[in-house]
């Protein structure tokens, strides 16, 4: 039988009292009663402050992960360059649609605006009366012709000044007015109208309808100082035209830009770049190991019950890690007929869950199927039909995927999603549909065949997605969080009483004892009497 050590009560006697150490006695006694209350609710406190903490950290590691993958999100797998970008620039618009080209632009003449001159007003403070007339069209040979859909603009001032007039005129779509002081000294003031766009068929002309011909293209004071005109260039030798300088459809997926006339070859290039695409596969590698540590660390259970992670059991944490391996090995839709895994681009894990690069799978992808890599930070939104164009709104959330549209008994269908059709003036259709808003195919059939659209959400925007509601204020780890917070407060409490206890009993206990003591004290003193008169008594004998 063990035996439990207890104090010497006995041997704190003293003369007065009954002998024991009050002070003492009514510390143990207290403690006894709140020290294992208090030892529970501490155990508790510190679980449940290392959960808050590593919410914290897990929160701040979610930011970290969400921001590494925005950047990988605009990581470029192509180089785009001009042999002359003082001349013409180009530069990526959709990585989805490039492919590695060359083409030779030559003989540049680039689009021009129209500006008008209305010219010689002595100064700013005369005031002018007329209604002029705008109209937007052609001029050629110094003919003008008004284009087919041309909408006429007036604009009317009465006795106005030059600023109050230029004010008005800017009011005519299609054009900027200003006042310029031609000759630097106030003599001699012109008002400038300038074409908004360039292209041929963006000049217009000015037709006064009152009595004299002052705001008119016929006075002579005024003058076109320049025609608005179309971009004329060779590509490859062809002569093209373009309205506008900036040119989106000869190479698809880059937008070139045409800044001045050249009469020499500029050669734009555009390749893959496979230094890029392994910089881009290495950073999400990376940032994958990283979340993945973090998590491990936060959510290890020690099997021997002494090292548990700050959120081991946590249900909310769990989640987010069980959510964030579904990502890495599921396939990734919508990129083609075909899925798309990761472990196709090169990223495995290897026996002990880390993500590396297989070089040889790497290697083998990008010589055979090099257009699998977009997947990784890319959306997709195309179809198997080379008449066929699909666009969406921002907005439009279309899950990823292959989707048919075809035509059954005249009614036309987008997967299982009915579709509006319109017959388009230039003999083709285009499709609408109130379960996506926001999404258009247009087709330049009226009837076409039925084709596929491929609807991908790249891996990147998954990860960002994740991230995204795990910040949420909705989510269950900011749930977790306000719960945490909350039992923290609950515990507090409760030491808090545990304290207040801890002072009422040990001052009861005292006052007790303190009673005790004082008959004792009494009964001692008695004793003590009765102890010395029989001593006196035994002496007289």
């Amino acid at each position: 039988m063990v035996e439990v050590s207890k104090p010497d009560y006995l041997s704190l006697v003293n003369k007065g009292g009954s002998g024991f150490n009050v002070s003492e006695l009514v510390t143990a006694m207290v403690a006894a009663e709140i020290e294992p209350k208090r030892g529970l609710q501490q155990s508790k406190l510190e679980k449940t402050e290392n959960a808050i903490s590593g919410l914290g950290y897990l929160n701040s590691q979610v930011v970290t992960t969400q921001k590494n993958f925005n950047t990988i999100a605009s990581d470029n797998f192509f180089n785009v360059t001009s042999s002359n970008s003082e001349s013409v620039s180009i530069e990526a618009s959709d990585e989805t649609k490039l492919v590695p080209d060359k083409k030779v632009i030559s003989d540049i003449a680039i689009a021009k605006k129209m500006v008008f001159e209305l010219g010689n007003f002595a100064n700013l403070t005369d005031t002018f009366t007329a209604e002029v007339d705008f109209d937007r069209g052609t001029w050629s040979d110094g003919v003008f012709a008004a284009s087919a859909d041309n909408v006429k603009q007036s604009v009317s001032f009465a006795g106005e000044t030059l600023p109050e007039i230029v004010a008005k005129l800017n009011e005519v779509s299609g054009i900027k007015a200003q006042i310029i002081d031609t000759t630097g000294d106030g003599s001699s003031y012109s008002i400038i109208l300038t074409g908004v766009q360039t292209g041929q068929a963006n000049g217009f002309n000015l037709t006064e309808t009152t009595a004299t011909a002052r705001w008119s293209s016929d006075d002579l004071d005024n003058s076109i100082t320049q025609y608005a005109t179309n971009a004329e260039f060779k590509l490859d030798g062809v002569e093209i035209s373009r309205d506008s300088n900036t040119v989106v459809d000869i190479i698809e997926g880059a937008e070139i830009v045409l800044n001045s006339d050249i009469a020499g070859d500029v050669l734009v290039d555009v390749t893959r770049s496979e230094e890029a695409i392994r910089q881009t596969l290495n950073d999400t590698i990376f940032s994958l190991n990283e979340f993945k540590t973090e998590m491990d660390r936060l959510t290890y259970i020690d099997i021997d019950g002494g090292e548990n992670g700050p959120l081991a059991m946590e249900t909310s944490a769990t989640i987010l890690e069980s959510k964030f391996k579904k990502l890495s090995i599921e396939p990734l839709t919508g990129y083609g007929s075909n899925a798309i895994y990761l472990s196709q681009l090169g990223i495995k894990t290897n026996s002990s869950g880390e993500y590396y690069l297989d070089e040889v799978v790497f290697s083998k992808t990008l010589e055979n199927s090099p257009s699998s890599f977009m997947a990784l930070k890319d959306a997709n939104l195309s179809s198997s039909s080379e008449t066929a164009i699909v666009s969406k709104s921002q907005f439009t959330n279309i899950p990823s995927g292959t989707y048919t549209v075809s035509q059954t008994d005249g009614a036309w269908t987008f997967g299982e999603t009915e579709l509006t059709q319109i017959d388009l003036d230039d003999g083709g259709s285009q499709f609408t549909s109130t379960t996506y808003p926001g999404l258009v195919v247009k087709t330049s059939e009226r009837i076409p065949d039925s084709f596929e659209v491929y609807v991908g959400k790249s891996f990147s925007q998954k990860i960002i997605d994740l991230m995204d509601n795990a910040l949420d204020l909705n989510s269950s780890l900011k749930r977790a969080e306000e719960t945490y917070s909350s039992l923290t407060q609950d515990i507090e409490e409760r030491l808090s009483k545990l304290e207040e206890r801890e002072k009422l009993i040990s001052s009861r206990y005292t006052e007790q004892f303190g009673s005790m003591e004082q008959s004792m004290s009494q009964f001692n003193s008695t004793k003590s009497l009765l102890e010395n008169f029989v001593e006196s008594w035994k002496k007289q004998k």
